[in-house]
């Protein structure tokens, strides 16, 4: 790797780690989600050995290793490599962002059995230069249809398994839109790719106002991009509304899964060593990523999940209704060169005004900076980290202009309470 590699503000990989306030960030782009618990046992220790012990679960259900520094990346890459969690070539690994519904393969609710297009989508992008162009963070979905519905996630194009006249279809979604098109499963991947080259084309030229799908579907309608490709379209909302409640054991039809939640999707590598000897010894070959920054233990029964719920219940979150699962946060000072307050922490103590907030979702984002990193997509309230103070940004992300500015963590904690109890309009 180049020192050129080594980028800030940027999207990070493995092969281009981001340099951070704490050492290089580097992400690692799990297939599917699923990991097995060897795998899982490399990273762990990976994390421990080379970096500084902390992993951070993302909302696109990617992980990170933190404090990794230069001497000690080259090993790190190394000895990931041994395990297939590294890709041959930075352009590759750059493209491969597609995020799948977390029990891929194994909900028994499911309309599509979407593991092997999961794979072949990935091996397509990685296989194929002329993708290489698209942007660093273009990002596809797709979704099977089952209990744990990813629907609510916009990508820059969707894949949404529904059932049309009797057979199991999917619904193509560009950047959110409700314009869709209805394709068969096996032209999956023709229809990515199509697509994909058809925003690249169009953003030719452009690249500075057509950054990705969503700009591209603001100036010429998802109908007319389909259009131009010969796609037929109807009109179809995203549902469910809200995103379904997956903290803790449930039983997916035939199927149990125990879902743990680290507080703001950052894992102590102990912790996560942990969860890993416990599903060795009860014999449960992976574990799932997931976008609600949860990871998922499938294929246990209600028992072994109750040893695990009182194993891990003092350092992880195993109640879906905890209040720190209404907010998102970022790594904050002194993790981050971009922020200038301390999020993480912040986050906590304003968690306990959501005790008893009847919301679901992500309520309030803590952002260190402008860029929104944690949470990308518009929330109820963002606070935003700058010269040490806070912005309140209401029904918003963090880049839209601020409702109020300059509110230390104390003010900023009286002024959430404010606008939960309906006094701060």
């Amino acid at each position: 790797m180049s020192e050129a590699s080594y980028i800030k503000g940027w999207c990070p990989g493995a092969l281009r780690p981001m340099e951070s306030g704490d050492g290089l960030i580097v992400r690692l782009r799990v297939t599917g989600g699923t990991l097995t618990v060897t795998q899982a046992r490399a990273i762990a220790n990976a994390s421990e050995i080379y970096g500084n012990g902390l992993i951070d679960l993302s909302s696109r259900a990617n992980l990170q290793i933190r404090g990794v520094t230069h001497e000690t990346w080259p090993k790190l890459i190394e000895t990931l490599s041994r395990y297939d969690l590294v890709d041959q070539a930075e352009e590759a690994e750059s493209v491969r962002n597609v995020m799948a519904s977390p029990l891929a393969g194994l909900d028994p609710t499911a309309l599509i059995n979407i593991s092997p297009l999961v794979k072949a989508l990935e091996d397509h992008l990685k296989s194929s230069h002329a993708l290489h162009q698209l942007p660093a963070k273009f990002g596809f979905l797709i979704d099977d249809g089952g209990a744990w519905s990813i629907k609510t996630f916009s990508a820059d194009i969707n894949f949404e398994a529904i059932i049309i006249e009797g057979a199991a279809s999917f619904a193509v979604r560009l950047a959110g839109a409700e314009t869709i098109s209805i394709i068969h499963p096996h032209d999956l991947i023709k229809t990515a790719d199509t697509l994909a080259h058809y925003f690249i084309d169009a953003r030719r030229g452009h690249e500075e106002k057509i950054r990705r799908m969503n700009d591209l579907v603001a100036r010429d309608g998802a109908g007319s991009i389909f259009a131009a490709l010969g796609l037929t379209t109807k009109a179809l909302r995203i549902t469910p509304s809200h995103e379904p409640h997956v903290l803790g054991f449930q039983q997916i039809d035939r199927l149990g899964c125990l879902s743990l939640a680290a507080p703001f999707g950052r894992w102590q590598s102990s912790i996560f060593s942990k969860l890993i000897d416990f599903a060795e010894v009860n014999h449960l070959s992976s574990l799932r990523l997931s976008p609600w920054r949860a990871l998922i233990l499938p294929g246990i029964s209600k028992n072994i999940a109750e040893q695990a719920l009182s194993l891990f219940g003092s350092d992880l979150i195993t109640d879906p209704h905890d209040p720190r699962l209404s907010i998102a946060a970022c790594s904050g000072a002194p993790h981050c060169l971009h922020a200038s307050v301390e999020t993480q922490k912040d986050a906590r103590a304003l968690s306990a005004l959501f005790k008893n907030a009847p919301m679901s979702g992500i309520s309030l984002h803590v952002s260190g900076c402008e860029k929104g990193c944690a949470h990308p997509r518009s929330s109820k309230m963002t606070l935003v980290g700058r010269r040490g103070l806070y912005d309140l940004v209401i029904n918003g992300k963090a880049d839209d202009p601020p409702r109020q500015r300059g509110l230390d963590p104390t003010q900023a904690v009286s002024t959430i309470k404010a606008w939960l109890e309906g006094d701060g309009a």
